[in-house]
């Protein structure tokens, strides 16, 4: 009798999967997980047949670090669940966002875009420190026409959706002299790499070490974007769509000193 119940908990207990250097199954074992390791998922990336995850494991004092295929971790399985429900989160609430905006009368084509935020129309702060590779970065430094600043979170899949939205906006505008700067509310540079392994954004993301997202009230699950004029002045904030676009565009095509 106790052997066979031994049998069953050896046969239920999930088998250790491969830890490799890459998301190939081609690429080399460094380890093997199982269940019983303290594993930390950093981020999902493509892989060939199945979902690749880089991820952390810890082992007393050891600490790897690698690629696993598949959800077969209790940890990759919790982590999926949990990107699932954000994104759930994330459209529920741009379908809120939609209807509120087919409720609010429709503007004049020649009229500003405008916004209810009450930041609009104050002058953002002056800030520096370094960005994620490091180098010296400030608000003035951008010396942008427009400048978008972008507040995310490494932790939310829904704010670095909102960090990758700018990307057709800066492609279209940025050799006409709009600036951009992403600015991370998690105060480690580090964990900006990890969320971005599989982003390439061709602006400066910069840690916040100095409390910026807090001084403009941004929540960390949704982020938020906003628009600034030449002298720094709000023009608009909020989620990244179809009023930020407005807005910059407007300000693209204003003549310069206005």
């Amino acid at each position: 009798m106790h052997a066979l119940l031994l049998l069953a908990l050896f046969q239920a207990a999930p088998a250790a999967v491969p830890l490799r250097s890459g998301c190939s199954a081609d690429d080399p074992q460094t380890a093997s997980v199982s269940s019983s390791d303290r594993v930390e998922v950093q981020t999902a990336l493509a892989g060939d047949s199945l979902t690749c995850y880089k991820i952390n494991v810890s082992r007393g004092e050891t600490r790897l670090t690698g690629y696993v295929l598949g959800e077969s971790l209790p940890a990759i399985a919790a982590f999926v669940h949990q990107r699932e429900r954000v994104s759930e989160e994330s459209a529920k609430e741009e379908a809120r966002l939609a209807r509120e905006a087919a409720a609010r009368p429709k503007p004049q084509a020649n009229e500003p875009a405008r916004s209810t935020d009450p930041l609009v129309s104050t002058q953002f702060a002056e800030f520096s420190g370094r960005d994620a590779l490091g180098k010296p970065v400030s608000l003035s430094g951008l010396r942008g026409h427009v400048t978008v600043v972008t507040f995310w979170s490494p932790k939310s899949v829904r704010s670095i959706s909102e960090l990758t939205r700018v990307l057709p906006l800066y492609n279209q505008f940025h050799r006409s002299g709009l600036a951009a700067i992403g600015v991370s509310m998690d105060p480690k540079a580090g964990r900006i790499a990890d969320a971005l392994d599989d982003v390439t954004l061709p602006w400066s993301q910069m840690p916040d070490q100095s409390g910026l997202a807090a001084r403009y009230n941004v929540d960390p699950r949704a982020g938020k974007t906003f628009v600034l004029d030449a002298s720094h002045r709000i023009v608009a904030a909020g989620p990244m769509g179809p009023d930020i676009v407005k807005a910059v565009h407007q300000l693209m095509d204003a003549p310069a000193g206005q």
